[in-house]
């Protein structure tokens, strides 16, 4: 027995020595680090690291073998009191922006605790894993956090970790099938009434079918079994279903569903049609339209002292931040200050302090006539940890904030809950009015600011897609001129995150899934900071950013490029309409309160509203942030000093005085001086005229009349093509827009 026992010691033994050779150990090679200090601890073998500035990264010594396909998860044992707001890796040894990808950010800790990364992807998308290659670990963005590293090592996945992954790449490719193929089906118009929902379509003749219900929980491309169905009896047919089910427990509104056809000639239904959400929505209240009054708006506003200068500087636009979960609970009494709220047969509580806190602020804009766009956001816990279940996203792993929960009934009865009673409450002047609804924040670094933890971009697109149509299939019954804005960075063709995480090809997908499953009244609220936020002189700094539609970046220095992609009508709602591009977070850091940083502030600011105020496409810029706060990472992009500063709290920077000044007759006298720290002798030069969003077409004569007339750089000059000089111009008439040779 004795021998058995010592066998069996053996074998285990074997098996753990088998599997620690399996292991690729990575050390640490501190030559080359930056915006850090370091000490090591021989008795742990543990580095401890101290930021030092807003950059601080650390490179791993090279592979000494090549990865084997099973070879994918990256793990260490660490701790940290400060925690680490953003854990990237560079995957070498050419280092580049394109080849990095955010992990999200490492939690506090003070025991030693394994921390998992999957480079599964990351592998096959930076052609990763050879040997003789390294990475690069990026400790966030914060001077003063510290972390203690130890047993750096790459390992085999389980065969759970293999399974999820294979899964991802899976649906990802179906759902670029879907948005690509053509199929023989239709679903052509979904109408909702108030207790009726209509769906018709087309289908060809002789085959089976059936018409099939497809919720938010549900997957387009995956399901087979349907709550609702029925069979397609004729080529042109029409449904009419009720509008309201009793689903799992809630009474759920079918205006949140989209409607497909399957084949059913087989043995497993084929999706043979794109899936339609509704089309008309009968509306509950119709508030007129509230015109935008001119583009100048500030980012972030909020009721404090300084309210007034939403007059002083003449704000036309704010956006307003909103924390959806944290006003939502089901819990009778964890709110001191509730109000009892029915949805969905379901009851919630909602918190009337926070409520009366948002009345102030929209009543505040509503009664200057200040549009207002409610930035929507989710963080990952909440008050009640109910709520916290059924809205955060199940693969939430990091970041600041979470996807809305879409994936279960709960999630989606809580947040359409939630949307109703804001759609609801902000659509008259008894408690203001929510013009627009911002989508969440910077969806290309989703890992960070709308976390659903590491996903392929199709599957993340999916899920933000839903995201927007539940909000807009809501929020237009109660204002048929709102729209909901897609959020993103000023990366362009720059990947943020992931393959495919970059503005350009995002906005193509939402424009794609509008194409396929019924357009609807979307935009655009773009951020365009310069490329290194730190630095304010983009003008000379921003090299990246060029003049062409595969730029990198779009930042302030080259705007002309999100400008020509919005007034391109490809993209324009149903083909004739320009979509609302709002300019909703960005502005210049001063590094310090120098004069000199001061100025160059200032001068980006100049820079910024001259391109703003041109460029037709453009409908407003929020300037962020109003005051310079704590939180922002060390930045100083506002327009007023921090409240806790030594010398001047509070105090206007001369940022300040140039956005008073701008749509002013002031704006020349106050911009002038600028010009000099950009190095130009006139606006007129900061502005490039190669991008030009329409086709080469010449009409006869130049003698057509036009609703609208541009010259190529986007300055509106008629609205007729009569007395115009000789030259070439954009024109936009019945819905075409396109050069104009006027002779």
């Amino acid at each position: 027995m004795k021998k058995i026992q010592n066998l069996l010691v053996l074998m285990m033994l074997a098996c753990t020595l088998s599997t620690l050779a399996d292991t690729v150990n990575l050390s640490f090679t501190l030559s080359g680090t930056n915006h850090l200090s370091y000490k090591y601890d021989s008795s742990t073998g543990a580095y401890t690291f101290t930021t030092t500035g807003g950059d601080p990264y650390v490179y791993l010594s090279a592979l000494k073998r090549s990865l084997k396909d099973e070879d994918f998860m990256l793990s260490f044992e660490y701790q940290s009191s400060t925690g680490i707001d953003d854990f990237r890796i560079y995957f070498g040894n050419n280092y580049s922006e394109s080849r990095a990808r955010s992990f999200g950010a490492i939690e506090a800790t003070s025991e030693w605790k394994e921390h998992r990364v999957n480079l599964y992807s990351s592998k096959a998308d930076f052609n990763w894993g050879k040997s003789g290659q390294t990475m690069r670990f990026d400790l966030g963005t914060q001077s003063g956090k510290n972390i203690s590293i130890r047993n750096v090592i790459i390992s085999s996945g389980t065969d759970e970790d293999k399974a999820e992954y294979l899964h991802k790449q899976r649906l990802n490719q179906h759902l670029a099938e879907y948005l690509s193929t053509s199929y023989p089906c239709s679903v052509d118009n979904v109408e909702v009434s108030s207790s009726t929902i209509t769906i018709q379509g087309t289908v060809p003749a002789g085959g089976q079918y059936r018409l099939v219900e497809i919720t938010p929980y549900g997957d387009v491309t995956e399901d087979t079994e349907f709550v609702w169905s029925a069979d397609i009896t004729e080529e042109n047919f029409s449904f009419q279903v009720m509008r309201n089910a009793s689903r799992q427990g809630f009474r759920y509104d079918r205006v949140l569903s989209k409607w497909a056809i399957m084949d059913v000639s087989g043995e497993t239904p084929v999706l043979a049609s794109h899936a339609r959400y509704a089309d008309v929505v009968k509306a509950k209240a119709s508030p007129r339209e509230m015109p935008l009054k001119g583009k100048k708006g500030l980012g972030g506003f909020f009721m404090n002292g300084f309210t007034s200068d939403l007059d002083d500087l003449g704000i036309k636009s704010v956006t307003v931040n909103i924390v959806c979960n944290q006003l939502i609970s089901t819990t009778a009494g964890l709110f001191g200050n509730a109000e009892e709220y029915k949805y969905g047969g379901k009851t919630y509580y909602i918190n009337k302090s926070s409520i009366a806190n948002h009345d102030n602020t929209f009543k505040e804009c509503y009664k200057r006539g200040i549009v207002t766009s409610a930035i929507l956001l989710f963080t990952p816990t909440s008050p009640d940890a109910w709520t916290t279940k059924a809205l955060c996203h199940p693969d939430y792993n990091a970041g600041y904030y979470t996807m809305p929960n879409m994936t279960t009934p709960e999630g989606v009865n809580t947040y359409a809950a939630i949307i109703a009673y804001l759609a609801n409450r902000y659509n008259t002047a008894t408690y203001g009015r929510i013009n627009h609804w911002i989508m969440h924040n910077e969806v290309d670094m989703g890992s960070e600011w709308t976390n659903m933890g590491d996903q392929p971009v199709n599957i993340y697109m999916d899920a933000y897609v839903k995201s927007m149509r539940l909000v807009y299939n809501i929020v237009r019954q109660y204002d048929q001129n709102a729209a909901v804005l897609g959020s993103y960075t000023h990366s362009w063709t720059q990947n943020s995150d992931g393959a495919g995480y970059n503005s350009k090809n995002m906005l193509g997908i939402t424009c794609k899934y509008s194409e396929r499953e019924g357009d609807f009244w979307w935009g655009v609220a773009y951020h365009p900071y310069p490329q290194d936020l730190t630095k304010p002189r983009f003008w000379s700094d921003d090299t990246s950013s060029t003049y062409t539609m595969s730029s990198p970046y779009c930042t302030f220095k080259n705007l002309e490029v999100i400008n020509a992609w919005i007034l391109t009508p490809e993209n324009f709602y149903k083909g004739d309409t320009k979509r609302v591009l709002f300019l909703s977070e960005n502005g210049t850091n001063s590094p310090d309160y120098s004069s000199t940083q001061l100025s160059y502030q200032a001068a980006g600011a100049c820079w910024a509203w001259k391109k703003v105020k041109r460029l037709t496409g453009i409908d407003g810029m929020q300037w962020h942030n109003w005051i310079d706060n704590r939180q922002e990472f060390g930045l100083r992009i506002g327009l007023r000093r921090f409240g806790d500063d030594e010398s001047d709290p509070h105090g206007c920077k001369p940022v300040w005085y140039v956005w008073q000044a701008a749509d002013t007759e002031r704006e020349e006298e106050v911009f002038a001086p600028y010009l000099r720290i950009i190095g130009v002798t006139s606006w007129s030069r900061i502005f490039h005229g190669s991008l030009t969003p329409v086709e080469d077409v010449s009409l006869d004569e130049g003698k057509e009349d036009a609703s609208q007339v541009f010259t190529l750089d986007g300055t509106r000059v008629s609205s007729s093509q009569e007395s115009l000089r000789p030259g070439v111009y954009v024109v936009r008439q019945g819905g075409t827009t396109r050069k104009t040779l006027v002779r």
